[in-house]
């Protein structure tokens, strides 16, 4: 078997397994799709490329039972690893922060205490659940200045709750800042969308929440911040 049989073999499976994974139609081309996904746009060219010559050697015909060009074995290995990235697309329960390690705090904590410790979280977003540990509301260090601001610098003590913080933890209270529940099934490229189409309307997606339904109701399993999505590599 020569390098342009394994070629056209290998774009046969990349045509299925695209079609497959995203629902296209037989008649879609699975180049421009593909192409304009977040993940595979750096590769934009060597994809149209691939599907150039795969559109020789499929429709134009030989001379001598001789293919007009036989692809390199780099080709060949870009359509394979192409494959097994969609073959083994990551899901967000993979890349999630699981509750276990989530800082996180009940409406009963203290403001103040929390502030302390703020600084050892990355993300700098603390999740408030309640006792089914849906999550009510987030503070973060704006939620702070704030309070502080409408307290007109008036200092508070230990006592001061996030149950009386109540209306600067709402998610309605984050004028530039956005937060989505997710199932961990969604798959990590999909995320990737939502944060990108999110930026693109102007809001800035601080912190994605996995629950058992996806849903704000839900009970929290883990969170993913945009540098854990960021962080992955899908070719």
């Amino acid at each position: 078997m020569t390098n342009a049989d394994i070629y056209i073999q290998k774009f046969k499976e990349l045509e299925a397994i695209v079609k497959e994974t995203f629902g296209l139609n037989d008649w879609d081309s699975i180049t421009n799709f593909l192409s304009k996904r977040t993940e595979y746009r750096p590769f934009r060219e060597e994809i149209k490329y691939c599907q150039e010559v795969r559109n020789l050697l499929q429709h134009k015909q030989k001379i001598g039972n001789e293919y007009p060009i036989q692809p390199s074995d780099e080709m060949i290995t870009f359509l394979e690893n192409t494959i097994n990235s969609l073959k083994n697309r990551k899901k967000c329960s993979e890349i999630m922060i699981p509750f276990a390690k989530v800082f996180c705090k009940k409406p009963s904590d203290s403001v103040k205490e929390t502030l302390a410790k703020m600084r050892e979280i990355p993300s700098g977003h603390v999740p408030i659940i309640d006792d089914s540990k849906k999550v009510i509301g987030v503070f973060t260090a704006n939620s702070f200045l704030n309070i502080m601001a409408d307290r007109a610098g008036e200092p508070f003590d230990i006592s001061y709750s996030f149950k009386n913080a109540e209306g600067y933890i709402d998610f309605n209270s984050h004028d530039s800042e956005v937060y989505r529940f997710i199932r961990g099934s969604l798959y990590v490229d999909e995320l990737k969308d939502i944060f990108e189409h999110t930026y693109s309307g102007g809001k800035r997606l601080s912190m994605v929440f996995v629950t058992t339904n996806g849903k704000p109701d839900g009970k929290l399993l883990g969170t993913i911040s945009p540098w854990d999505v960021l962080g992955e590599e899908s070719i």
